[in-house]
């Protein structure tokens, strides 16, 4: 499973991030808040991004 800093780094640059609590009467996050483990395609036994571009985001986090 990833470490925690690197799963806020992640879903604050994921352009597919999608707060759990998310519609009409959510609020926005607090940027410390978004994190990969607040996101819905955060899921499965294994703790991974269903939409499977974690590794991806995290390579690009890398580059800059």
């Amino acid at each position: 499973m990833p470490n925690l800093e690197e799963m806020q780094a992640v879903g604050q640059s994921c352009s597919e991030y999608t707060p759990i609590h998310w519609g009409p009467r959510a609020s926005k996050p607090e940027p410390e808040a978004i994190s990969c483990a607040t996101c819905v395609h955060w899921q499965g036994e294994e703790d991974m991004c269903a939409l499977d571009i974690y590794e991806e985001q995290l390579l690009n986090l890398d580059q800059t």
